[in-house]
């Protein structure tokens, strides 16, 4: 393969191939792999370097880090300090970055999480806490459950009284991360292949920091992003129920819970939040092109025209509904006033000429025989108007909640 140009999708599909070879090899052959630590790592780079001699420095270390949590999970001496000592000089030793250690850390401290020796575990993971709020949840974990210890120590427990000092260790981690915006599902580390015991922790700390600081809203927040990335939608739903409770006028969980019931197909759930927002928001446009959006999927003339209505009294940009008016003529089936009004459109807004050109294009796959052209038509039509739209709200100063 050498001297041999990959695309990136055939480069990381390939990586994941040799991954799996290796874990594969590590979980079948783990006291092998111990007995000869530094033979294993150099059969790994080799096989690496061979195969991808023009990969990143960043892609290399990650692949190294993989192999390295592995290693670690398979292997019976998991929980021997010295032997952890091994295995990260051995990976150290043909990491490429600069800040080498950080990802053999997080993965060490992974580890030791996953088996329970907290103790430790937080060493490894407490200065990472706010690159990423798996591995800040996952450092609170670890004092909370040392907490545990506490508790279960005393002669006669009183949850009562003020918390011991692990979990005030642990309110503190998580409240930092609040307060800093930590983002989630950033390090290359937390693509473990099974991430489900990280996945637990971070809903366990998250429920609790709700409980502990119920004003924070935070929690929430993140707690979505978390559920969309892992398409988790009862863990979605959960969430939106809390924050419809403690923050029911808030406008960025009123958005979010609609398009939660838009993926639904809930179209009661939908119609009640845009009521909400409506009410709740009489002066922003938002709400009312999240209503003209709506209508473009009910395709009902009323629900269009009420919205439109709406629309046109608040001072919506005229180039805005346009478009929708395109949109809901095409979906509507009706071909003749749709193209019409592209026609117009490109008269009336030189300077988007090209989006007409576009919206010409899409209208032809609209009305074709191909049954599966009309479905990437209609969602292209819908997506393209949903994203301009969005860009010209920003612009203009809404959403800004």
């Amino acid at each position: 393969m050498r001297g041999e140009k990959l695309s990136d999708a055939i480069t990381y599909e390939k990586l994941n191939l040799l991954k799996k070879d290796f874990i594969g090899y590590i979980e079948r052959n783990s006291e092998k792999v111990d007995s000869n630590l530094p033979v294993f790592y150099g059969h790994v780079i080799s096989a690496l370097e061979n195969s991808f001699p023009d990969i990143t420095d960043e892609s290399h270390d990650e692949f190294i880090d993989n192999v390295t949590f592995n290693v670690l999970d398979a292997s019976l001496n998991g929980n021997d300090f010295e032997y952890i000592k091994k295995v990260t000089q051995n990976a150290l030793r043909f990491k490429k970055e600069k800040n080498a250690e950080t990802g053999i850390n997080i993965v060490v401290g992974l580890k030791l999480l996953k088996t329970g020796d907290y103790t430790h575990a937080v060493n490894y993971l407490k200065n990472y806490a706010e690159r990423d709020a798996k591995i800040g949840t996952a450092a609170a974990y670890c004092y909370y459950m040392l907490s545990q210890c506490e508790i279960g120590k005393a002669d006669t427990p009183d949850k009562s009284q003020r918390p011991g000092e692990m979990e005030l260790l642990a309110r503190e981690t998580i409240m930092n991360l609040a307060h800093n915006k930590a983002p989630v599902n950033t390090l290359k580390q937390l693509h473990l292949d099974n991430p489900l015991f990280l996945d637990k922790i971070f809903w366990q700390m998250v429920f609790l920091g709700l409980e502990w600081f119920p004003s924070e809203r935070w929690f929430i927040e993140i707690g979505l992003e978390n559920a969309e990335f892992s398409r988790d939608s009862e863990m979605r739903k959960r969430l939106l129920d809390i924050s419809s409770e403690r923050f029911y006028n808030d406008f960025h969980f009123l958005r979010v819970m609609y398009n939660y019931y838009l993926d639904k197909r809930d179209a009661g759930g939908a119609a009640g939040v845009l009521n909400n927002l409506i009410r709740q928001y009489p002066d922003d446009l938002e709400p009312i092109y999240l209503g003209l959006k709506f209508s473009l999927l009910t395709k009902k003339k009323i629900t269009y025209h009420s919205f439109r209505k709406l629309a046109d009294s608040k001072n919506m940009p005229i180039h805005m509904t346009y478009l929708f008016d395109i949109a809901f003529d095409l979906l509507n089936g009706e071909k003749k006033e749709g193209m019409g009004r592209i026609a117009q459109f490109e008269n009336d807004f030189p300077r988007l000429q090209y989006y007409a050109t576009m919206l010409r294009y899409i209208a032809s796959d609209l009305f074709s025989d191909d049954e599966k052209s009309v479905k990437r038509a209609r969602k292209a039509i819908l997506d393209s108007i949903d994203q301009y739209c969005e860009k010209e709200l920003r612009n203009a100063g809404t959403p800004s909640k």
